[in-house]
């Protein structure tokens, strides 16, 4: 490098045509070549796949777990429970939007790992309480960990930096453990949290469509 710029100069001393520098390319350029390669596409297609399963899965879920006849899956109004929500402090996920020059594809991917993991620790600590006994939660704490691998993947061909967690595991047991001993309480937790998961994952299922290339896309690149 030292001897290019030497040259560089030299040129310029004697009135000669002067090299130009290497230009680098800007990080989103590097990143969309990066997404079209077949590793980025393979862990895109595989998140996909698994979000789409564990949207099929919560229906089943939220039965097994919740026995409350007055907590539906189907009530989209859920202004009553929202005081009970604020009282056991239920954590949220960060919003996801459509990829752009303010809201880039490290930040979209570091969101829906975050997002995810928040969810899977939700889902732990509160079937923890002796109020739950299902079978069916382990399916999709395995799908949600699964979905959180292929999007690692994504972050680390990006050479996208991979944040702590939002919540931790052990912090969200510390403090949202002891607001449930109550059964009731805990049967409000994990509605809200299967409600918050369903809503989050249907973004996660947009933002993941918006990565993949089509098959009608890849002819038009490879032509």
């Amino acid at each position: 490098m030292y001897a290019y710029f030497g040259l560089c100069l030299a040129l310029s001393a004697f009135g000669g045509v002067v090299l130009p520098l290497p230009v680098p390319q800007p990080q989103h350029t590097l990143d969309m070549e990066v997404t079209r390669g077949s590793e980025f596409q393979d862990a895109a297609e595989g998140a996909f796949s698994l979000i789409t399963k564990i949207l099929g899965e919560i229906p089943a879920v939220h039965k097994s777990l919740i026995h409350t006849m007055t907590l539906s899956l189907n009530e989209s109004d859920l202004s009553e429970l929202q005081f009970l929500k604020e009282s056991l402090g239920l954590p949220q996920p960060s919003p996801l939007q459509p990829i752009s020059d303010d809201f880039t594809l490290d930040t979209s991917l570091g969101r829906i790992a975050e997002g995810l993991k928040l969810h899977k620790f939700l889902l732990k600590v509160i079937t923890e309480q002796v109020h739950f006994k299902s079978k069916k939660l382990s399916g999709i704490l395995y799908d949600l960990r699964d979905t959180v691998l292929h999007v690692h993947k994504m972050q680390h061909l990006i050479k996208a930096s991979i944040g702590p967690e939002k919540v931790s595991e052990s912090q969200l047991r510390e403090d949202l453990a002891p607001k449930l001993e109550n059964g009731y309480m805990s049967q409000v937790a994990a509605h809200l949290t299967i409600i918050q998961l369903r809503e989050f994952a249907k973004d996660v299922s947009r933002s993941l469509q918006g990565m993949i290339i089509t098959s009608v896309e890849q002819e038009l690149q490879d032509s």
